[in-house]
């Protein structure tokens, strides 16, 4: 399958409506003079023998950035200089500290009305709140959705880029290509986490135990379904899009972006075991792999709906999941995802070979498997220069 042939965003070679459109690849507006949708005001009579003259449209904010360019130097485009990737990293931080901290007080202060509460105190309501595991759920996932809008208004702002240059280099989220990945990640892992269960269920000492009954275990599906998949692509467009392409706009090279963003991904966990580390380093370095190899960040989130929404699904059966992360796991638990992560990779990979995904500004261009180097490529015949 074929990508959109909509010309991309900010193109060295569109005019200025094509790059306009381009920053909206779904946009449905009518073009530049078309009559309002429904009505509106009539049109205006010509004089006779007069000739309409049309304005140009506005030209667009966002600086240009070159056809062929590929994902990961989507931030390095005409307004780029040193210092913008220090202060973009600055700000965004800055911003999604002050996000979470508003967003968690926000859940907390809905969470004690007395409407919710019953009327108890509002120091009692708080402490009964903070020490509520379900709570304590949905704001830990909840919260993290706060990393997109900080996203959005830093390389608007300060990169001066359109937010879906974020998305992929045909600007915007593919969606079919991204619900083929989440379908087959969720194969794979839900295999383990299958196994795992069934392992579980016969080894165990008569089975899970601490099932919390069906009202609490629709909750927390409800929890998986609705607010998961949110966080899991904040969390990409935070780690996989904007900080591999901000600081690749300094080091032009993805790995070294690559390697601080996974170690960044690593620590923004709170897991001490080593086996735990070397998982979720492999699959940070996979996805990063995998957004560049097919110019978006699909199956990267596609892989994390599929891990975190399968995973709280199964540990939702022993009871309300915490989010406790340190302590020791075992092996048996981790190994299977150290297969699994990079087979994922390897088949995702050949999946978007085989639909022909644009992986630069423009067009397709081979993509080193390596060192993620992109041949030079005449993208309208479509021969290597």
């Amino acid at each position: 399958m074929t990508e959109p042939s909509e010309p991309p965003i900010g193109s060295a070679h569109s005019g200025p409506g094509e790059t306009a459109r381009a920053q909206d690849p779904q946009s449905s507006a009518p073009a530049y003079g078309a009559p309002p949708p429904g009505g509106g005001a009539p049109a205006a009579v010509e004089a006779p023998g007069a000739s309409a003259v049309r304005q140009p449209p506005a030209p667009s904010r966002s600086a240009v950035i070159e056809t062929g360019q590929p994902y990961h130097l989507l931030a390095r485009n005409s307004a780029h200089r040193w210092w913008r990737p220090l202060v973009s990293l600055v700000v965004f931080v800055v911003l999604a500290v002050i996000a979470l901290v508003a967003a968690l007080a926000t859940v907390t202060a809905v969470a004690t009305l007395p409407s919710v509460t019953g009327g108890a105190g509002v120091l009692d309501a708080i402490d009964r709140v903070l020490t509520d595991p379900m709570f304590l759920l949905f704001a830990g996932f909840a919260t993290l959705v706060v990393f997109l809008p900080c996203v959005w208004f830093t390389v608007r702002t300060l990169q001066n880029r359109p937010f879906s240059s974020v998305s992929s280099v045909v600007g915007g989220l593919r969606w079919r290509w991204l619900a083929e990945c989440l379908g087959i990640a969720a194969v794979l892992l839900g295999a383990v986490f299958a196994f795992g269960l069934v392992y579980e269920l016969i080894t165990g000492p008569g089975g899970p135990i601490g099932f919390p009954g069906w009202p609490t275990y629709l909750t927390i599906a409800a929890i998986a379904l609705l607010v998961v998949p949110l966080q899991c692509a904040a969390e990409e467009y935070a780690f996989r899009g904007f900080l591999v392409q901000t600081l690749t706009a300094w080091f032009r090279t993805p790995w070294v972006a690559i390697v601080l963003s996974s170690v960044a991904f690593l620590f923004s966990h709170g897991y001490t075991d080593v086996l735990v580390w070397i998982q979720l380093m492999l699959m940070a370095l996979v996805m990063c792999w995998l957004t560049i190899r097919t110019g978006g960040l699909e199956a990267a989130i596609g892989l994390h709906i599929a891990n975190n929404v399968l995973s709280l699904l199964v540990a939702g059966v022993y009871g309300v999941p915490s989010l406790e992360q340190a302590g020791d796991f075992a092996a048996a638990d981790v190994v299977p995802f150290l297969v699994v992560i990079p087979l994922y990779g390897w088949i995702a990979d050949r999946r978007a070979q085989r639909r022909e995904l644009h992986t630069v500004l423009g067009g397709r261009a081979p993509v080193s498997p390596w060192t993620l180097g992109v041949e030079r490529v005449d993208l309208r015949s479509g021969a290597t220069e």
